[in-house]
């Protein structure tokens, strides 16, 4: 007997996709009804035309099939089909057609060549991505005591001084000079993210092993070879598709970017824009982490020592990201949107500035807030609390106990509204 799940919400959500994983999975279409099986699993999915809430299906699989009416069926409901390869990388991106605007490229082009207009969208790429990486630290600066973000101010600041200079200097040099010393700019920044980063992974899952992105196989690190990087290369496998999406919804080329430099079979355009959010799945591994649900045993290791995910941990991910990319933010004219719908008109907003219809532009990207109840200082008032202080309170001893136990033992206690109220 079938597990069957049939979809009559009418409900889109801004950003959704479907997990698809496992072998013999097949997608095909009947009777109007776009229908997922899956043999082994003994599961069947269906959805009503024109009722599916989900914007995408990832297909972490490699055996199974779908048909062309299936493909038909998605493009028609503008559902992009992403598929990832064994190691959790993306692999292919299948789209509804793009926008034809010849004047679009040719314009993107002209302002690629132009040497001012570069730097301009690749000083707003690099600028705005260190903004979003900083703001992180800070945030997270107030939960765990390895970040400090004192420190780290003062070592941004100094490496602000070397991006003014190259702004200085930049009407004087070629504009590969430029760029290169931007993404210096970048890079050096990044350096000082990422090491905040790996201690917060080692604090939360010391027996993962993570030493940073980079390993002897690979510097891109695209063969993970530990749990940290498995989880990071899968989510931003789902960040480079959402990336192509919009990209491929405004027209523009992916080849052609502005801070990255034009390379055979690569996409430069995804890679600046996917420099904006990654930020976005970093905080999603952190959050999954910080629940202490997965351990070694929920991940793959294949013959070549290679490290995936498995399907569970696949799907607790996936809704980290989905949480985190529909958060809502002030973004124009005191409405809130999700992070989807400000990428997307980030997107088009840099289309009109390419073909003219807008004369100045800047990547404008709400910062992310955590909401947390657990900062450092609530929780040092927690755990040095007095016996006298909790009766002043009015906290229940048994309470307390049990909140000061999770604290010690690196746990995100639940407090009650009530309780931090007394406290703050």
């Amino acid at each position: 007997m079938h597990k069957v799940l049939v979809s009559s919400s009418n409900k889109r959500c801004t950003l959704n996709p479907l997990l698809i994983t496992g072998f013999g999975t097949s997608i095909n279409v009947d009777k109007r009804k776009l229908i997922i099986t899956n043999r082994l699993k003994d599961t069947r999915l269906e959805f009503y035309p024109h009722t599916i809430n989900h914007d995408g299906i990832i297909i972490d699989g490699h055996t199974g099939n779908i048909t062309f009416e299936a493909m038909r069926w998605l493009s028609k409901h503008n559902i992009n089909l992403t598929l990832l390869n064994w190691n959790g990388q993306l692999l292919a991106n299948v789209m509804p057609e793009q926008p034809k605007s010849g004047k679009l490229r040719v314009k993107q082009y002209q302002k690629y060549l132009d040497s001012t207009n570069r730097f301009e969208i690749a000083l707003n790429i690099g600028q705005t991505k260190v903004e979003h990486s900083l703001n992180l630290l800070e945030k997270l600066s107030k939960f765990y005591e390895s970040v400090d973000f004192v420190k780290i101010r003062k070592l941004a600041e100094k490496e602000d001084l070397f991006l003014l200079d190259t702004m200085k200097n930049n009407e004087s040099q070629n504009i590969s000079k430029s760029i290169k010393q931007l993404m210096t700019y970048e890079g050096r920044i990044a350096k000082i993210y990422h090491e905040n980063l790996i201690a917060i992974f080692n604090e939360l899952y010391p027996e993962f092993n993570f030493t940073g992105r980079k390993n002897k196989t690979n510097s891109r690190n695209y063969n993970a070879s530990d749990e940290i990087n498995a989880l990071l290369n899968y989510g931003y496998a789902i960040l480079e598709s959402e990336i192509r999406r919009g990209i491929n919804s405004v027209g523009l080329d992916y080849s052609i970017g502005f801070l990255h430099e034009i390379n055979q079979s690569r996409t430069p355009l995804v890679y600046d824009v996917q420099e904006l959010f990654r930020w976005l799945i970093d905080i999603s591994v952190i959050q999954l982490l910080e629940e202490k649900k997965i351990k070694k045993s929920d991940f793959i290791i294949t013959e070549n020592y290679h490290t995936r995910l498995g399907e569970d941990v696949a799907k607790l991910l996936i809704e980290k990201i989905n949480s985190n990319f529909n958060a809502r933010y002030n973004y124009k004219n005191g409405k809130n949107y999700s992070y989807q719908v400000i990428l997307q008109d980030n997107l088009q907003q840099l289309s009109n500035f390419i073909v003219g219809k807008k004369r100045e532009f800047d990547f404008v990207i709400p910062k992310m807030k955590l909401i947390r109840n657990d900062n450092l200082e609530l929780r040092e008032k927690i755990l040095n609390m007095t016996p006298n202080e909790r009766k002043q309170l009015g906290i229940n001893k048994s309470t307390l106990w049990h909140i000061q136990k999770n604290l010690s033992e690196g746990k995100t206690p639940k407090i009650y509204e009530k309780i931090l109220l007394k406290i703050q």
